[in-house]
């Protein structure tokens, strides 16, 4: 039995609208009859410029929806890519007003120009019921610390903003303002070093989820401030990735967070290798649900495998399942110690390897 889309319900064609591409949507159905005219102004439009699309398929959607007064009104999703073919992103910024889409929820930008990413972050206030942004850069280039200063701290104390991610910023990694306060709720971050993290959290008094990568480091000691100020009351995921930090910094932050269920570390320090250490840390966070540790380690010898192994394979680690596995090259002597199942997507393994892990299941350990 054939069905014509037009025997359907405005509902369900409003619903199939959804899943098609806004540049074909407007270029095939738009003035075919009153009844599709309408349907179409009332369409949310995601739309996704890709990195490899062609500049003539750009400018259908800047002629078609992009500089269309209406079109503009009804794009709830927008993602740029600034592509090394015709500068996608830049080519945008000069022929689109960004503050016209006034019902944008979701704004993803990947690998724009510092000026670009300024430019972008003024034109925020515009938009009231921005709920997610996102910004990745996949090239490094010199840049002002004022410029990193505007960028962060603007996003960061947009009124309608829940969800932020800010991630590739490289050797120019934002500061973050001491006396900022944010209502962002899940966070993905890159900061300067340990003490820009604390400043972080303290911005943040209504986070839940928050992932953080420290490159750089410093030599001075972590200091929290006065006990009766909030420091991540309602955090419930933490990840961290850091550079140079203290085994006893990270108990200091770690024992802060009294709400925290899910807690995922990454470090290239022998110093997170202590199974007793982290277990008299685990055990103070009672809705502790999930532990996540990945430790990276050069100029080892072989025979730690066994002692490690065995230090994280007690009744403690077992009866929760936070299970560790780890491989040795024994080429070039390097650990690689992690949580099991790997949280990452994939894992680099080479030859002359050594695995193990303190899991029983045989299905499990391949």
């Amino acid at each position: 039995m054939v069905t014509y889309i037009e025997h359907l319900s405005d509902e369900l064609i409003l619903e199939i609208f959804e899943y098609v591409k806004s540049h074909i949507l407007f270029g095939t159905f738009y003035n075919l009859n009153k009844r599709f005219n309408s349907i179409l102004n009332d369409v949310h439009l995601s739309i996704d410029l890709k990195y490899n699309m062609s500049k003539a398929l750009f400018d259908q959607y800047c002629h078609k929806i992009l500089n269309h007064k209406q079109r503009c009104q009804q794009i709830f999703y927008l993602k740029l890519f600034n592509t090394s073919t015709f500068g996608q992103l830049e080519f945008f910024m000069k022929n689109c007003c960004i503050e016209s889409f006034t019902h944008l929820r979701s704004l993803i930008t990947i690998n724009a120009s510092l000026a670009d990413l300024k430019v972008i972050a003024s034109k925020l206030k515009y938009l009231k019921y921005l709920y997610y942004v996102s910004v990745k850069r996949l090239e490094s280039s010199t840049s002002l610390e004022e410029e990193e200063h505007y960028i962060y701290n603007t996003i960061f104390t947009h009124k309608s903003l829940k969800k932020c991610s800010l991630l590739g910023f490289g050797s120019m990694i934002g500061r973050i303002h001491r006396d900022m306060t944010s209502a962002l709720e899940y966070v993905s971050v890159d900061v300067h070093d340990k003490h820009d993290l604390v400043n972080l959290i303290y911005s943040l008094p209504k986070i839940k989820r928050l992932a953080v990568r420290c490159d750089s480091t410093s030599s001075n000691r972590l200091v929290l401030r006065h006990p009766f100020i909030p420091f991540g009351p309602s955090l419930r995921y933490f990840h961290l990735a850091v550079g140079e930090i203290l085994f006893e910094e990270v108990c200091l932050l770690v024992k802060e967070f009294h709400q925290i269920q899910e807690f995922s570390f990454f470090s290239e320090s022998s110093d997170f290798l202590n199974a007793s250490r982290w277990q008299n840390l685990l055990s103070t966070k009672p809705f502790l649900i999930k532990f996540r540790l990945h430790v990276n380690v050069s100029n080892v010898q072989s025979s730690i495998i066994t002692p490690l192994l065995a230090s994280f394979h007690t009744e403690y680690w077992l009866t929760r399942k936070w299970y560790m596995a780890c491989y040795y090259n024994e080429i070039t002597c390097h650990l690689a110690f992690y949580s099991f199942p790997y949280r990452r997507r994939h894992i680099k393994v080479a030859c002359f390897i050594q695995t193990a892990t303190t899991c029983n299941n045989e299905f499990l350990a391949l």
